[in-house]
């Protein structure tokens, strides 16, 4: 429809792309019911290259083809990603793509700074409702190849890509941050009220940081963040946003009992932080409970039996589910109607 009014005239292709309308249609969009969006990857010898394809599901099942594309890198296939704001970022160990499916758009930004060690390829991407832009953070080492036990901390750099609704890319190149990080980030990167947070990991033997790394935007500077004092091991620890802070479920406690305890990050200055749900999942059972614990406004989100997508209202203390698309990875979506084509 909307496609169809930009052909219209130009005064009609210049509103459905001005920056106002573009930032109100990605508002409403996410306050919408939301969506699954799951991402199937496929490698193809023959052309040494990868498919990717990207199928949306609302909430009564119903599913959208929305992008299946081919590109010329075998890695892309094995790749990490992250989907925030109608926009999925992805990474491998030497290149980061953007990809708006809505719009069937998949780009790579420009270069990014090299890592010295191989296999190491942590990033995040975020959307800043008060700049109107999105954030893509990439992690680096800098400094002679070596081992990943041997990588020292001081090696760790930090670089922003900054993509804006007024005029699309900031710059076109990276912004290198002069803050170092205080650890190792681990995983893709999490945005709660537009500060990012990563787990982290430690390369040494025998350590096992409790630490979150947080990352500013505004003044571009790193925090360092100990975890909730009751928490006894790190082991399939998540991050999610919960009404706009930083929660942490309880997941060693909740492999014992089946109760799923929720940690709010109430002053990350003071590292304090308070259990604000405990919520009985003993009907399901902990082992049939298989991925990570994302959010969506006030809902509790977690895959049952490897088929059904579980959407808890923490309000109304109940279920619904969605039928899970096969055994691929999944994120809440939202369609964005920014183009990429600038890049």
């Amino acid at each position: 429809m909307l496609s169809m009014l930009r052909c219209t005239s130009k005064s009609w292709n210049d509103f459905i792309t001005s920056p106002s309308f573009l930032h109100s249609y990605l508002r409403q969009s996410m306050e919408n019911a939301p969506q699954l969006l799951f991402v199937e990857p496929k490698w193809l010898p023959r052309s040494k290259g990868s498919g990717m394809r990207f199928v949306s599901v609302d909430m009564e099942g119903s599913k959208e083809e929305l992008y299946t594309v081919t590109v010329p890198d075998s890695q892309l296939a094995c790749s990490r990603w992250r989907v925030c704001a109608g926009l999925v970022c992805l990474s491998t160990d030497c290149r980061i793509y953007l990809c708006n499916p809505a719009l069937q758009q998949l780009c790579e930004l420009p270069d990014c700074s090299p890592s010295a060690t191989p296999g190491y390829y942590h990033f995040g991407i975020g959307y800043l409702h008060s700049r109107k832009e999105y954030k893509v953070v990439h992690f680096f080492y800098r400094g002679p190849q070596c081992l990943p036990g041997e990588v020292q901390l001081a090696q760790l750099k930090c670089e922003v890509f900054t993509l804006n609704m007024v005029g699309g890319i900031s710059l076109n190149r990276w912004k290198e941050i002069e803050d170092k990080p205080p650890h190792h980030p681990c995983l893709p990167g999490l945005l709660v009220n537009e500060c990012m947070y990563w787990t982290t990991i430690a390369f040494r033997p025998f350590r096992r940081p409790k630490r979150i790394v947080s990352f500013d935007f505004e003044n571009e500077k790193f925090l360092s963040i100990s975890y909730p004092s009751s928490f006894e091991g790190i082991l399939g620890l998540s991050l999610m946003d919960m009404k706009g802070m930083l929660c942490m479920p309880d997941a060693r406690r909740f492999r014992r009992s089946s109760i799923l305890d929720l940690w709010i990050l109430k002053d990350k200055i003071s590292c304090s932080w308070v259990k604000e749900y405990s919520i009985d999942l003993v009907s399901f059972g902990s082992a049939n409970i298989k991925s990570f614990f994302m959010t969506w406004n006030e809902e509790i989100i977690f895959t049952h039996l490897h088929e059904v997508v579980i959407f808890y209202d923490l309000k109304r203390k109940c279920f619904r589910g969605v039928k899970k698309l096969g055994l691929h990875p999944y994120g809440i979506y939202s369609k964005s109607l920014f183009s990429l084509r600038s890049i």
